[in-house]
Formats: structure tokens, sequence, C-alpha cells
């Protein structure tokens, strides 16, 4: 039987809004930037950055799914 190797203890939820009524070419380019793999990336290095700096949590594993 495998063990677990590791146990969520807190999930935070980012989240994006833009202003009502903005064009819709507009928010499909926000749209856009958010999907692209660019963001994601630099979102995950962003959030392991902020971790790094709390010692309390060395031992933590951070992952960031859509």
């Amino acid at each position: 039987m495998a063990r677990t190797r590791t146990v969520v203890i807190d999930e935070v939820h980012l989240t994006v809004r833009i202003p009502a009524g903005l064009p819709d070419n507009e928010a499909e380019e926000i749209r856009e930037a958010l999907a692209g793999d660019e963001f994601m990336a630099r979102l995950r290095r962003a959030a392991r950055a902020v971790v790094r700096e709390f010692p309390a949590l060395a031992l933590v594993r951070v992952s960031l799914t859509r």
C-alpha cells in the first residue's frame, strides 16, 4: 500500500476582476494573458519566492493549477 507523501494543509485562491462594461476585445486580451503559459510560469515563480521568505515554510511544496 502506497503512503501519501504530502498532505494539503491550506489553499489560497487568486481572484482576478475586470471593470464591468469593459469592451469584449479588451476582456478577451485579459483572458488570453491569464491563460498563457508565461503568466502561469511567472505566478509560480512569484509564489515560490514568497514562500522562500518564510523559514517556517521551508518544508512546504507549492503548486499552482488552473
